[in-house]
């Protein structure tokens, strides 16, 4: 009896169901068409080239993984599914006629988030990061729709990169002229801050200021020490009263008053010259750098509106879509063993747990 019940049992979880499932695959399941495309998205940085970069390594381009993946995600989002109900019949190619009741979309007028999962059942998408390459694939119950939804797709995500492409332009210029604008700003505070300190403080360049002061005395004690000379020369031949010496006389003491008097002064104007030295070598260092900063600022436009005219991102086609000249779903025969072997080892499981738990309590 126990036999009896171990067949029965067998027959109805494992036989049954995969009769039942080879006979929908076989008699009722309609046949479903696939059409594949392949893609890659380059960007014009170059770097190392790898694997199948190397066709595009020699024109200045490099793999673009993250704007891959993200066309990855779009191509799988309520978005792209909106923009391909605009271009073709989207719910009716789902809705086939030939569609068997399982495998077709069953409502008329699905919500978003039903199309949006049913969708995604029937278009996959794939990036392979060693390679860089999306395979896109469209299954559908006739081969002509799988084909045209392919191309729609592959069309919308030239789209998107266009797009991004445009995105980037319109970022790199927003850039560039902020900086611009930052850097003119900078040197014309600069430059308004160089003309209040010399209204200030009445010179043009205090450096200069202090070396023609030391100038002047310079040549003021190199005429002293002449007139000397001149002085002891003249004592040596002529008498205190001579008028030569007298004139020679105050000479050298005009001169060595002067050379006090302007001792005095720059002594007295030492700490406020240091201070207008400091601040105006500030000051010239700060216009020299915001003078820098605005020509950095200016090629740094220049750039962008160079790159604004060049593509920065391209949708490479490697595959185009097919058009399928037979089903490739459902595979019955594979898909019927994968079911029986499946149950099978789930009911071997279940017996030996079972007869483990009877032994157990006997």
């Amino acid at each position: 009896m126990r036999r009896a019940a171990k067949r029965n049992s067998f027959k109805l979880t494992v036989l049954l169901p995969t009769l039942i499932a080879a006979a929908y695959l076989v008699f009722i399941a309609t046949p479903q068409f696939d059409s594949e495309a392949r893609f890659l998205i380059r960007g014009r940085s170059p770097a190392p080239p790898s694997g199948i970069t190397e066709m595009m390594a020699g024109a200045g381009f490099r793999p673009s993984h993250e704007d891959a993946m993200g066309i990855r995600d779009y191509l799988q989002s309520h978005d792209a599914v909106g923009a391909l109900r605009s271009k073709v019949p989207l719910v009716d190619i789902f809705r086939r006629p030939e569609a068997d009741l399982l495998a077709r979309l069953w409502w008329e007028e699905p919500s978003a988030e039903r199309l949006l999962d049913y969708y995604r059942r029937m278009v996959t998408v794939e990036y392979d990061t060693t390679s860089g390459i999306t395979a896109l694939r469209v299954h559908s119950f006739r081969a002509e729709d799988s084909q045209g939804i392919a191309r729609e797709l592959l069309g919308l995500s030239e789209a998107m990169v266009n797009r991004l492409n445009e995105r980037l332009q319109q970022d790199g210029l927003r850039v560039a002229r902020e900086e611009l604008a930052r850097a003119e700003a900078r040197l014309s505070a600069a430059q308004l801050a160089m003309t209040d300190f010399r209204e200030r403080e009445r010179a043009v360049d205090p450096t200069r200021s202090g070396a023609v002061a030391v100038e002047n005395i310079g040549r003021m004690e190199g005429a002293l020490a002449q007139a000397r000379a001149e002085m002891g020369e003249a004592t040596r031949f002529a008498r205190g009263d001579n008028p030569r010496v007298m004139q020679l006389r105050n000479r050298i003491e005009a001169l060595t008053a002067q050379v006090a008097e302007e001792r005095k002064r720059t002594s007295a104007n030492e700490s406020g010259l240091s201070q207008q030295i400091g601040e105006f070598e500030r000051l010239s260092l700060d216009r020299e750098l915001a003078r820098a900063q605005l020509s950095s600022a200016t090629a740094s436009l220049e750039k962008a509106r160079v790159d604004a005219q060049r593509q920065q991102l391209f949708l490479l086609r490697i595959v185009e879509p097919n058009l399928a000249e037979y089903a490739r779903y459902p595979k019955a025969t594979l898909t019927v063993l994968y079911l029986f072997l499946t149950l099978s080892v789930a009911y071997g499981l279940a017996w030996l747990m079972i007869a483990g738990m009877r032994e157990h309590a006997a």
